[in-house]
């Protein structure tokens, strides 16, 4: 009699790291091309979550750095969401609302995500983080431990 065990636990071999300020996707990708070296660029598609019964679209930049092997990807935590609620009595039977639908939503005081994989120990993460804190206009970045997060499974994307 042989026992198979299946992990559930996905080697997740990427950095995470974490941004607060309130920016507007295509400026943080300005500000982290001007002060990280990289070459960020919109991607073609945005990420799509279904939730609340909708889907919620969370846009991402991506950079390919093939000399280092590392790539870059920054995306948002944060996208509103049309919810329709029915409404029994009354003139409209239906009414829409906005409601504000999270990336990772363990946490939702993070603004962008900036998921980094590398190959090798070409990325310096003590670097980068101390000169995303050095930019005005973003508040904090810190990295951020993915074997915590409830919905990693979110972070699997390419």
């Amino acid at each position: 009699m042989y026992k198979i065990l299946l992990e559930d636990s996905i080697g997740y071999d990427f950095t995470l790291i974490a941004i607060h300020g309130s920016l507007e996707p295509y400026y943080l990708a300005y500000l982290l091309n001007k002060n990280l070296d990289v070459r960020l660029a919109r991607t073609c598609e945005d990420l799509l979550l279904t939730q609340y019964e909708s889907t919620a679209r969370y846009p991402c930049f991506e950079f390919n750095d093939k000399q280092q092997y590392i790539d870059y990807y920054v995306l948002s935590n944060k996208s509103k969401v049309a919810v329709s609620q029915n409404l029994s009595q009354g003139l409209f039977e239906s009414q829409q609302s906005l409601k504000t639908a999270y990336f990772i939503p363990e946490l939702p005081q993070v603004d962008y995500f900036i998921k980094v994989i590398e190959d090798g120990n070409a990325f310096a993460k003590a670097k980068t983080l101390k000169t995303l804190n050095q930019i005005p206009q973003i508040v904090t970045a810190y990295d951020v431990d993915v074997s915590t997060l409830k919905n990693k499974e979110h972070l699997i994307f390419e």
